[in-house]
């Protein structure tokens, strides 16, 4: 978690049951046709809804579903609930901070939280942000995530809560407050925003990824899992299996997969950086994993990808697994999408033997 000594993050609340109780009222937000953008909020009494009614804004892709602001004299809060239905599933919290780089907002605190093997990572974070008037504003956000039952594909929401960097240290734990305490008032049964399904090793094992993935074999050792939509592809992740008697290290895995992007005919050039410990806490059973990132281009075809891989060894296999695909920018969530179907497929990824 970042840490800023100038603009507290408190992540407990300050006051006893009954303050919360006398302080804060529950408010309910039905006015959307649509049942699964319904939600509660817990707000200061001192603050109202004022604007209700699905807002598009178009330079950010949200979708206002709901502001409340102060009503008396007390320091200026407002409170601002937003979503978008995007189609592929990602986390929750890389959605967030796209929002926040296309918002211009700073980054002072995060706090993350979550599984890769369940929903994914969530985010609560604290921003600030300098107005072409000079006036900065602190504001925090958080997120949630829901399958969208009518069109498919995921609904993400945010709910941020704001006021003047010079209003912030007396309105800080109301601030706390009011962004954990909200949630969806007609959740789905599904979690993420594609149906998983699975990918058997031939009884020697499976993983999981979301349903617009293809996977498909190869090669004796080798899967290629695609994102492929309409033609064209979006992402790549490649895996290979090392049985440890061809294969002795991660050093050795790494060589031996990306041999194939130094053949002499190949119009494709490779960088990467040096193998170094990845701090696994995205499967414990895959035990010590080494990752390296870098970069795959081709003049002759214009094309530039992120590439990163991560190795490590199952049972009696050295396992080598690479995403190659889009940069992280802010005009899709390719990039997004790309990390999270990795990080499902390791979390997921079950080996019991292979020869």
């Amino acid at each position: 978690m970042d840490f800023d000594i100038n603009h507290p993050f408190p992540v407990s609340p300050a006051l006893t049951k009954e303050e919360i109780q006398e302080r804060y009222w529950k408010c309910l937000y039905t006015s959307a046709q649509q049942e699964m953008l319904h939600y509660w909020v817990v707000l200061p009494k001192n603050i109202k809804p004022t604007e209700l009614e699905p807002v598009t804004f178009a330079e950010t892709g949200l979708i206002n579903i709901g502001r409340y602001f102060t009503t008396d004299d007390s320091p200026y809060l407002e409170v601002w609930a937003g979503y978008e239905r995007c189609q592929w599933e990602m986390n929750a919290s890389d959605w967030l901070f796209k929002k926040l780089s296309l918002m211009g907002e700073k980054v002072l605190h995060r706090r993350l939280v979550g599984k890769t093997s369940e929903q994914g990572i969530f985010a609560d974070v604290l921003t600030i942000k300098t107005h072409s008037s000079g006036d900065e504003v602190i504001s925090r956000y958080t997120v949630q995530k829901d399958y969208n039952r009518m069109k498919g594909g995921g609904n993400y929401f945010l709910l941020k809560a704001s006021c003047a960097s010079r209003d912030y240290a007396a309105l800080a734990n109301d601030i706390f407050f009011t962004v954990v305490n909200w949630d969806l008032l007609h959740r789905s049964n599904l979690a993420l925003a594609e149906l998983p399904s699975t990918v058997d090793l031939g009884g020697s094992g499976s993983f999981k990824i979301p349903g617009s993935w293809h996977a498909k074999i190869i090669a004796k050792n080798r899967l290629i899992i695609d994102h492929t939509i309409d033609g064209i592809n979006y992402g790549v992740i490649n895996i290979y299996f090392y049985s440890d008697s061809v294969c002795s290290s991660a050093e050795d895995a790494f060589e031996k997969s990306t041999a194939r992007f130094h053949q002499h005919d190949n119009t494709v050039s490779f960088v990467a950086n040096e193998l170094e410990e990845f701090e696994n806490d995205i499967n414990p059973d895959l035990g010590v994993m080494h990752t390296c990132t870098g970069e795959i281009y081709s003049e002759t075809e214009k094309m530039r990808a992120l590439y990163q891989s991560y190795i490590f060894k199952c049972s009696t296999l050295w396992c080598y697994v690479e995403l190659v695909g889009q940069h992280r920018n802010n005009t899709n969530y390719n990039f997004e999408a790309n990390k999270r179907c990795v990080e499902i497929i390791l979390s997921t990824l079950n080996i019991n033997s292979r020869k």
